[in-house]
């Protein structure tokens, strides 16, 4: 459904006129009112900063910074490609102007080792990790100004200034961007170039000229940099240049209009692909001439093309003619190979290949009620107004953002990858605009989104500064959120530093810490010094040796308790309990059996307390022990 641009709103029946430009308010409202965006704007970026600090390295951000460093130090692609080039390229400077030191281990270097190089990198060669990763995320969040921007132009543009500071005042306390924002990860910028490539697409078939060509071949480069979904604009944009054909062609004359648009459309694909091959230095190699050899990549060729059927041919067209760089089209292979199957957990439930309702419950679950609520009202509003005549001007400027929303959305709803909302942070641009549209109400009933703008700036400081784990209480809010999703929705490894003030508090003297964190941060560096670490991904740990489970506190990261990236996940097996009592007490094995019998038995109970509600945190006396190791599994 394409959001309608009025010349005239009618409220419920009553026919009033709005400005939809700019040039159409008086000079001086006009500046006034963008000097309250720009400072909304810099209350956005300071908000998502600000946060940031009192949050540990993601799990992502590890390799994203690393990768980027080795990007521009050594022109050296072999690390982490299946990520954006652009933003690891930007993620890496600080770094690099900090003077960091790279670690040189030849034998990772040589297979690719992202991981331990980029652990080594954060902790091994007394590097500034926490400025390090302040200034990635400062920038970061540059891309997230960038997108209020634009919502605040358009919507300007569309509304008039006060729907244009209806949109940016949603937009501003969204705590899904505020948190995104200030990450150094691939997702905002992926969502800014993915909203603003389609935009200027589309005023390139209607303008036809050189500059606007330039701008939309720029940022559609940009789109295919930034993150790999940027691919997405193949669809979108064969469905724009249908739409204007149709919409704007003269008379009779669509099919020679299509024909152009075609054209066009080829345009961009060139000017786009150039610039792929800018960011890569104009080489197809993923190893830098000079560098260590690539002995073996982390993920080999031929087991990430083996199921692609028809993508993996088109792949090895492209190597073999060298139509793109070897590392961009590496990283697309591994995010397509990925993407057929991964583990994911839903509200109890655990399987590869995903859950069509996965994406359209999180976007219910982790929008602020206040603005579910104030788009039922615009559509309330849409719905009550008397019909009008079709005309194109009416819809056709909305038509490149709805469609991006719609490919965005189908694409997530009919994927396999059900790890984080974050993947569809590019339906939203859109609905922020669309917001703008109150704000042409008559007075009286422009009090309603005024009222609900205000109860979602509430709503995001009351989550402040976990805005990643935000869930609004339409799904129980943050501290019930473990029980509907884990992973990069709620838990990114983002909060040692409030576990560390937790300990602080609830700790008893001498008490045991039991840790298992997910997550690429090192638990010490953030003041989280446990007793034992419990089973879990971790990158690196003081080697296994047995140990007894005593009474104290146990602080399980909730991916961890979901227990999705083990050979554990789902309800307790008859087999897994038989290993359970047969394997000997001081091998590995047997420790992480033991941990996941101990999750399957938390899963029951509510947390005693949470550490930024993505660390849950359990007090654990001998009875209750016992019940965990020893007690029956009936209906486990």
């Amino acid at each position: 459904m394409f959001l309608p641009i009025p010349a005239r709103n009618r409220k419920f029946g009553k026919v009033i006129r709005v400005a939809i430009t700019p040039s159409s308010a008086p000079s001086l409202r006009r500046d006034w009112r963008d000097l309250l965006a720009v400072a909304l704007l810099a209350l956005f970026w300071g908000l998502a900063v600000s946060a940031s600090t009192r949050w540990s390295h993601t799990s992502d951000e590890l390799p994203h910074l690393t990768a980027g460093h080795a990007y521009n130090r050594y022109g050296d692609y072999r690390l982490h490609s299946e990520n954006g080039v652009l933003p690891q390229r930007l993620f890496g400077l600080p770094s690099q102007l900090l003077g960091a030191k790279f670690p040189d281990d030849a034998a990772q270097w040589r297979k690719s080792g992202v991981w331990q190089l980029g652990w080594d990198f954060f902790y091994g060669l007394d590097n500034p990790v926490d400025r390090m990763v302040f200034w990635a995320r400062a920038l970061n969040a540059l891309f997230g100004v960038a997108l209020g921007a634009f919502i605040y132009a358009v919507a300007r543009r569309w509304h008039g200034p006060n729907g244009g500071l209806l949109a940016l005042g949603f937009y501003v306390f969204c705590p899904n961007f505020l948190a995104h924002s200030a990450l150094a990860t691939s997702d905002l910028a992926a969502a800014l170039f993915l909203t603003l490539a389609p935009y200027f697409f589309w005023r390139h078939l209607e303008r036809r000229d050189f500059v606007s060509g330039a701008c939309a071949g720029l940022l559609s480069g940009f789109a295919l940099v930034a993150k790999f979904n940027g691919l997405l604009l193949l669809p979108v944009y064969a469905v724009l240049v249908v739409i204007d054909a149709l919409g704007r062609a003269a008379p009779g004359r669509p099919g020679a209009r299509l024909g152009h648009n075609l054209l066009l459309a080829l345009g961009q694909a060139g000017a786009a692909v150039l610039l792929v091959w800018a960011f890569f230095g104009f080489r197809y190699g993923l190893a830098a001439p000079d560098g260590p050899p690539l002995d073996s990549l982390a993920w080999p060729w031929d087991s990430l093309l083996q199921d692609l059927g028809l993508k993996a041919s088109l792949i090895e067209f492209a190597r073999r003619w060298h139509l793109l760089p070897e590392a961009w089209l590496y990283g697309l292979a591994n995010v397509l190979a990925g993407s057929i199957a991964r583990p994911a957990f839903f509200a109890g439930e655990y399987r590869l290949q995903g859950w069509w309702q996965f994406f359209p419950v999180l976007f219910l679950a982790k929008t602020p009620l206040a603005m579910l609520g104030a788009l039922a009202l615009a559509a309330l509003g849409a719905w009550r107004q008397p019909a009008a005549a079709p005309r194109p001007e009416r819809w056709l400027p909305s038509a490149p953002l709805v469609v991006t929303a719609l490919v965005v959305g189908l694409t997530a709803i009919t994927g396999h990858l059900n790890i984080g909302h974050r993947h569809i942070l590019a339906l939203y641009p859109v609905l922020f605009i669309a917001l703008g549209r109150l704000a042409c109400w008559t007075r009286g009933w422009l009090a309603l989104p005024l009222v609900l703008l205000v109860a979602q700036a509430v709503e995001s400081f009351s989550v402040r500064p976990h805005y990643l784990a935000f869930f609004n209480q339409l799904a129980g809010g943050p501290a019930h959120a473990y029980r509907l999703a884990v992973d990069s929705s709620l838990d990114w490894g983002q909060d040692l530093p409030a576990l560390r003030d937790l300990l602080a508090q609830k700790r008893r003297a001498g008490e045991p810490v039991f840790l298992s964190y997910f997550g690429s941060a090192w638990p010490p560096h953030y003041g989280v010094r446990p007793t034992r670490f419990l089973p879990a991904a971790y990158i690196a740990r003081p080697p296994f040796a047995p140990y007894a489970y005593e009474p104290g506190l146990y602080c399980i990261s909730a991916t961890q308790l979901a227990e999705v990236y083990t050979a554990y996940s789902g309800p307790w097996r008859p087999e897994w309990e038989t290993r359970y009592r047969t394997l000997p007490r001081d091998s590995e094995e047997f420790d992480r059996v033991r941990f996941a019998r101990l999750c399957k038995y938390l899963q029951r109970r509510a947390p005693d307390a949470n550490a930024g509600y993505s660390i849950l945190v359990y007090r654990l006396d001998a009875t209750l022990l016992h019940a965990a190791l020893e007690g029956p599994v009936t209906g486990w």
